[in-house]
């Protein structure tokens, strides 16, 4: 399963587990007929690659947007999808849905659009198996020296960074 795919899955499965109050969570695609109210539908709506130095995996930042509907006059309708709207800001803080290749939640906005709320944040994906781009030093191999133990005739004075927990 793709990184993407992956993202798609626990979003679902994690907003269906928070809120219960949301009688469908589905993702954009998932077609199964008219959903039950109050209901949320999430999807990708945009893909940017990002230059930013991880572990040499490339990174992407995917734009996700969750658009909430609920039942009821048009201001009963807009002001219970309002308060979902806000649950739903509030799970995304800090959240990388339990996905090693997930970074937190950024940039996050919510709207009113007529009876609905849409919630729309950044989502950072990193893609592919990690790289060690120095074959000569295995991970792992980093040694630390504190002045003025430092440098050549200095090495025994060095020690790892495990060991200075």
């Amino acid at each position: 399963m793709s990184e993407l795919a992956q993202l798609q899955a626990a979003v679902t499965s994690t907003l269906k587990t928070a809120l219960p109050a949301l009688a469908t969570v589905i993702a954009e695609g998932d077609d199964s007929g008219q959903p039950a109210l109050p209901a949320l539908v999430h999807g990708v709506l945009r893909m940017r690659g990002d230059e930013a130095l991880r572990d040499g995996r490339s990174l992407m930042v995917a734009t996700l947007q969750a658009r909430i509907t609920a039942q009821g006059t048009a201001a009963q309708a807009r002001m219970h999808a309002g308060e979902l709207a806000a649950q739903v800001i509030d799970l995304l803080r800090h959240q990388g849905w339990g996905l090693d290749c997930v970074e937190g939640a950024r940039n996050i906005l919510a709207e009113a659009d007529g009876a609905s709320w849409w919630v729309q944040w950044e989502q950072p994906v990193l893609l592919g198996p990690s790289q060690w781009h120095w074959p000569d030093q295995p991970p792992g191999s980093l040694m630390l020296g504190f002045a003025p133990d430092t440098g050549l005739g200095n090495q025994d004075h060095y020690r790892a960074p495990e060991d200075l927990a």
